[in-house]
Order: C-alpha cells, then structure tokens, then sequence
C-alpha cells in the first residue's frame, strides 16, 4: 500500500482523519472524498407509532478489534433493551459464550444480512452502537445516519458520519460510551432529534453528490498524467 501511494498520480482519502495520516506518516497529500450512502437500501422509516421493545443495534464484521464483546456487556446492563447482532466473524462464538455467561436473553444474533435486509434492521432499530476501535471511515455509521438512527462510535478515528452532541456521540473511553448509551436509552425525545439530525447530514454523503466528486477526480488524474 505504500508503495502504491508513493507511486500515485494523485490520492484520496475517504475521510480527513486517514488523510492527514497518509500526510504524516508517508509525507504525500491526500485529498479527501467519501464514500456514498446508497439511497436504495438506507433511507428514513415512514412515522409509525407503534410499541415496541427499544433496539439497540449493532453491524459489522465480529472481530477482536471492533469489540462485540462490549455490546454483550451493555445488554447486561440493560435486560429491558433488545439488542440485535449483525455480522459474522472469527469473534462470533466468544460472543455467544458471553452471551450465555451474562445471561443476555435480549441478545440476538442476526449474522450477515444484504444492503436491502441491513437497510430493514436499521429501520426497526432505535440506537446504532459501534464500540470499535480500528476503522478507516466505517460506512456503517453513514449507512445507519441515513436510516434517521443516532450513533454511538468511538472517536479514536474521528469518524465524520456522526456529529458529536448532535446526531449522537463521539466517546473517548468506554465508560464514557456506557454513558452514552444511558443517555439515550433514557431520553426518548433525544434519540429522536438526533436521529432527525443524522438524516439531515446524511444527505452530504449522497451518491448522486459523490459520484460527481469522484468523476471530478478522475478527469483530473488523467489530465495530470497527460501533461507528464
């Protein structure tokens, strides 16, 4: 990958937070342009009033380093609240062993879905939970944004699909994650204007608007090397 990038004619970055990595670690400038939400599958649920359980959910690959693991402890914490699992991974059994040893009745382990399905979860859920710690620029969370979800991330790779304080929450240690989700597991009347905020800065991330980004930089590309 190093190599790759040192030999580029021009390089992007899908986030500024890897830009400026790429800047400081191998001293080459990195635009910035990110990755689209596919308005096919992630879009806003239609206003239902219905009662149900509250969810809690989470999506991705069941990996050491995105930490499935605290999920399980959250809905110990939190028997009342659904949790829901989607994804697959080496991790998969460890959570389930945890899941036995908590006593968590309310963990639910989903296992890879399509868009479209994923799509269908997000909108049944009310709280998008992403204790990672090694991500890019997860497409999850733009994906979840645009399903009118508020999102808890960690803010180790300052991910920009999610305002802190506004379309969710940004921790910087796991307590302060905890705290988080009793914030809006508590506060109804919050999950729903920061999940209306999300939707809104969703739209920055639309493929209609993105894809003409990315044309841009293309035609750029070739330009520049056609001047060589």
């Amino acid at each position: 990958m190093m190599r790759n990038v040192r030999e580029a004619d021009v390089v992007f970055a899908n986030c500024n937070y890897l830009s400026e990595l790429v800047q400081a670690r191998l001293g080459v400038p990195a635009g910035v342009h990110y990755d689209g939400i596919d308005r096919r599958f992630f879009f806003p649920a239609a206003r239902v009033l219905e009662q149900r359980p509250l969810t809690v959910l989470f999506a991705g690959s069941l990996r050491p380093y995105k930490r499935v693991d605290l999920v399980m402890r959250q809905a110990a914490r939190w028997p009342e609240v659904n949790f829901r699992i989607i994804g697959k991974g080496e991790e998969e059994q460890n959570c389930r062993n945890l899941t036995a040893e908590l006593n968590c009745s309310n963990v639910t382990f989903v296992g890879h879905l399509s868009s479209r399905e994923l799509g269908e979860e997000m909108r049944q859920a009310d709280i998008f939970l992403l204790p990672s710690i090694l991500e890019g620029h997860p497409q999850v969370l733009g994906q979840a944004a645009a399903c009118r979800l508020p999102a808890i991330a960690m803010n180790i790779y300052r991910p920009e699909f999610v305002i802190d304080g506004k379309t969710g929450f940004l921790a910087e240690s796991d307590e302060d994650l905890s705290r988080s989700l009793d914030t809006l597991i508590k506060h109804p009347e919050l999950r729903t204007s920061m999940g209306e905020a999300a939707a809104i800065h969703s739209e920055k991330f639309d493929w209609d608007e993105i894809t003409a980004q990315w044309q841009e930089a293309f035609s750029g590309a070739v330009a520049k090397r056609r001047r060589r």
